[in-house]
């Protein structure tokens, strides 16, 4: 049992840093900081991770385990809280397109719970070699996993070209990763900020939304009720930027 407490000490430091980097942001939270939060001293902060760097490397290898997991399976976990899944088969979505739905969630809710790495994404990437190293590898492979999941759906006729794909790629992939961080950008302490379920259920929303025009017309006429429906996720916080003046 003792061989086991430093690891759980090393955890909850990873722990209460995720939280602080979140909601504040990497630069903004000192080491004093975590040491109060953490109730810990200096030196036994350093012990299980000797620097700030090991930190952030912490951080990201649970965020590359978690995407991982996503990638290797197609059954995807619950969103959490209340705010029930965006598409599903009863409200007459294809399966296709609900396992796309689901394909995005997954990468959306790796994202959400490490969105401190996209709110400060190019500062870190340019001081943590580990990130400049494996997260453009890693977004890459969320990419062609999600093309894969579009390339499935039922279109009605020839499936989408080459130079389609590149065109929903990359702004549903940054629907689902980047934006979580640019949301906060309008919310930097997060008074506003929605809770888990809704911020990734907006994810998902936005990602979708890009391929409506191309959808069959059956499908395309269910999905735009639901996108409809927006509002039940709260408001949106760029939406709130065309009132800030």
């Amino acid at each position: 049992m003792p061989a086991k407490k430093p690891r759980r000490t090393s955890e909850r430091i990873l722990d209460v840093t995720l939280a602080m980097f979140n909601r504040f942001g990497e630069p903004n939270v000192s080491t004093s900081q975590l040491c109060a939060e953490l109730g810990i001293s200096p030196g036994n902060l350093f012990y299980h991770h000797p620097t700030r760097d090991a930190l952030i490397e912490g951080l990201f290898e649970r965020y590359r385990q978690q995407v991982e997991q996503v990638l290797r399976n197609d059954t995807l976990g619950p969103t959490g809280g209340t705010a029930p899944p965006l598409l599903n088969t009863e409200a007459g979505f294809s399966p296709a397109l609900v396992r796309l739905a689901d394909a995005c969630r997954g990468v959306a809710q790796a994202a959400w719970g490490h969105r401190f790495l996209f709110r400060d994404l190019n500062d870190l990437v340019a001081r943590q070699r580990v990130l400049e190293d494996e997260l453009p590898g890693l977004l890459r492979r969320q990419a062609a996993w999600l093309q894969g999941q579009v390339q499935a759906l039922a279109w009605d006729s020839a499936s989408p070209t080459d130079a389609q794909l590149r065109l929903w790629m990359g702004p549903m992939l940054a629907s689902l990763t980047h934006c979580m961080g640019l949301d906060g950008a309008l919310d930097p302490r997060e008074r506003l900020r929605p809770t888990d379920a809704q911020a990734v259920e907006r994810a998902v929303w936005r990602a979708l939304g890009l391929l409506l025009s191309a959808l069959p017309p059956t499908e395309q006429q269910t999905l735009q009720q639901h996108l409809s429906r927006g509002e039940a996720l709260g408001p949106d916080p760029w939406w709130l930027a065309s009132d800030g003046g």
